[in-house]
């Protein structure tokens, strides 16, 4: 079984770089929600009483959408109507910065489907489409806004074909998408709906669920064992698809590469609701894909994705900040990325952990020779908050502060020394002769130091207390200091 390598914020900060294309067959999921108290005289029917009128991109438009929220760059290429459902989807589009293609499927309207709810329970549904098939010009049409989007951004780039079955998606048009991607070497990620698994020879990676994957496979079963599952693999091993992604529910994915099999299990969580996990675990593989990350690496975070939108009800929209608080949450401490000395990067894995209503907690200094005083400022300051961050002064600053015969350990040891306290998350270094550039870029909650400041003397505490932090002052150890530890000389308390 090929070893999973492990998914770490960085992958995550790294989807920024990424370029994400979206073929497929988009809609328009229109709500409307309400309360049920009487039937109606008129007929044995529930009257409700209406609330609230929404809308959501469906298909391939909630896949895009969920992309961009990844934050990669993401361009989506699918057909809809210039209709009043049209009109809305395109404006969805635009509000979650996702740059639109629409392309005609002859008189087909925007397929739009209303679900009206009372309470929790959908009491009908309505679906307006016309599945007529994209003819040759519109074909023609598709790849002339892949081959530009393609060039455009030519690295760091994946595409998704995101097939719904209504009419976009034909056999030959998916082979040319594959072709095209092919000669660029961009991998290609498909949600299937075809029971042929040879329309998609040629793709990187193709997730069926469970029951897509039994009726590609011409297989019934009631669960996934290992026998159906391995059926499933002799069965859809079609040459030129890198990988199948059997997406099995609360048990995980079945990913099948060759004669491997490797099973990535879901994160056990209660489930609100499943609509559009689909879309958020192929948005995942596909940002996790163009940012260089291995099939069984793109098909974690698919699934981590989908685990978190099957946590929420409704048609859920995956972020970045989501992902990463997730990571966040099942690192262990020896895997949490405690020295980071990108400011961006930290910025945004402080804010990730603001989100999750954590606090935050800064401290700083020099950190020469840690002592018994470090340690108890550190363990009283860890006490105010939920999650530390240790501003380090680089060798240069320390010298600056300090004297030309200091700092005694060069900076990557102290920040080293550090990241082994157990009370310090994360630890960065700053070149400034004070952090307040840093405390400006993480907005801690809390900023501590030590009694030989008064809290008006304290740098950022002005900046701190405008984003309503605020100072503690913490009391010193008497007799503890590195000058006297580096004179050799005892330390004495009383």
């Amino acid at each position: 079984m090929p070893d999973i390598s492990p998914i770490s914020p960085q992958h995550i900060l790294g989807f920024d770089t990424a370029h994400v294309v979206v073929i497929g067959d988009a809609m328009l999921d229109r709500y409307v929600n309400g309360t049920v108290n009487r039937i109606s005289p008129e007929a044995p029917i529930p009257v409700m009483q209406v609330r609230e009128d929404r809308s959501v991109a469906g298909g391939a438009a909630n896949a895009a959408i969920n992309v961009a929220a990844l934050g990669a760059t993401t361009t989506l290429i699918a057909s809809w109507a210039d209709d009043e459902a049209g009109a809305e989807l395109k404006r969805l589009l635009d509000d979650a910065g996702v740059t639109a293609k629409s392309v005609q499927r002859g008189a087909a309207p925007t397929i739009e489907k209303l679900r009206v709810v009372a309470g929790q329970q959908q009491i009908v549904r309505v679906d307006r489409e016309d599945t007529v098939e994209l003819d040759s010009a519109g074909a023609d049409s598709v790849m002339a806004a892949l081959d530009e989007a393609l060039l455009s951004r030519p690295e760091s780039t994946a595409v998704v074909i995101s097939d719904y079955a209504k009419g976009m998606l034909t056999d030959d048009l998916v082979a040319r998408i594959i072709a095209s991607a092919s000669r660029h070497s961009i991998p290609v990620v498909v949600d299937p709906k075809s029971s042929d698994i040879r329309k998609y020879r040629g793709a990187s990676i193709v997730k069926p669920n469970f029951a897509e994957a039994l009726q590609m496979a011409g297989l019934h079963a009631e669960s996934p064992d290992e026998a159906t599952l391995d059926r499933i693999a002799q069965r859809l091993q079609v040459d030129g698809i890198g990988a199948l992604a059997v997406s099995l529910s609360a048990v995980g994915v079945e990913v099948i590469e060759g004669d491997d099999r490797t099973r990535i299990p879901t994160r056990a969580r209660l489930v609100a609701d499943v609509s559009g996990a689909g879309d958020s675990m192929i948005a995942g593989i596909a940002a996790a894909l163009a940012s260089g990350l291995s099939n069984l690496q793109a098909v974690q975070v698919g699934n981590m994705a989908a685990g978190i939108a099957c946590g929420r009800p409704g048609t859920a929209i995956v972020t970045s900040a989501d992902l990463l608080n997730e990571l966040l949450v099942e690192l262990s401490p020896e895997q949490r990325p405690s020295t980071i000395e990108d400011w961006i990067e930290l910025a945004r894995l402080v804010a990730v952990e603001k989100q999750a209503g954590k606090r935050v907690v800064f401290a700083n200094g020099v950190f020469d020779l840690l002592h018994a005083g470090h340690v108890a400022l550190l363990k009283e300051a860890r006490a105010l908050g939920d999650v530390l961050v240790v501003g380090v002064n680089s060798d240069a600053s320390t010298a600056r502060l300090k004297g030309p015969a200091r700092p005694l350990q060069p900076q990557s040891d102290r920040m080293t020394v550090l990241e082994a306290v157990r009370y310090v998350d994360f630890v960065t270094v700053f070149e400034q002769d004070t952090p307040r550039e840093l405390i400006q870029a993480i907005k801690p909650d809390v900023i501590v130091k030590g009694s030989d400041y008064r809290p008006d003397q304290v740098v950022g505490g002005d900046d701190a207390k405008a984003w309503g932090g605020r100072v503690h002052i913490v009391t010193l150890l008497d007799g503890v200091s590195t000058t006297r530890l580096s004179q050799g000389q005892q330390v004495r308390r009383g």
